[in-house]
């Protein structure tokens, strides 16, 4: 029986690797000191994914402030994937649970800028 456990586990172990390595390919969003909005300018076009710990029912803005066209592909939480409401150069996001918030952003050229905002 302790032969058929370890087994298991060591099947197991691989796959528990494998989920906190794809955490870890996130870049930190961070605000400055009394600040509701923290920013990313960069390479985008591949495709980015972004953390940000939010309380729950925050109301997450993520605008494009730079020249070029972004999208987004997604937003989760805890609880799941978030629908967000697009206007002209912003998305925004209603939180649904405390916790890390992932977002993967998109840009149509090699230098875009991004800004978070929690409110």
């Amino acid at each position: 029986m302790k032969k058929l456990l370890l087994m298991a586990t060591l099947a197991a172990a691989p796959l528990m690797v494998t989920s906190v390595q794809a955490a870890d390919n996130s870049t930190k969003i961070t605000f400055a000191k009394d600040s509701y909005c923290g920013s990313f300018t960069g390479n985008i076009k591949n495709g980015k994914v972004f953390r940000l710990w939010l309380a729950s029912d925050q109301n997450l803005v993520i605008r494009n402030v730079g020249d070029d066209r972004i999208n987004m592909a997604y937003v989760s939480g805890p609880s799941g994937r978030l629908d967000g409401d697009r206007y002209d150069n912003e998305t925004s996001y209603i939180t649904e649970s405390k916790g890390n918030h992932y977002m993967k952003v998109y840009g149509n050229s090699s230098h875009s800028s991004v800004e978070f905002c929690a409110y």
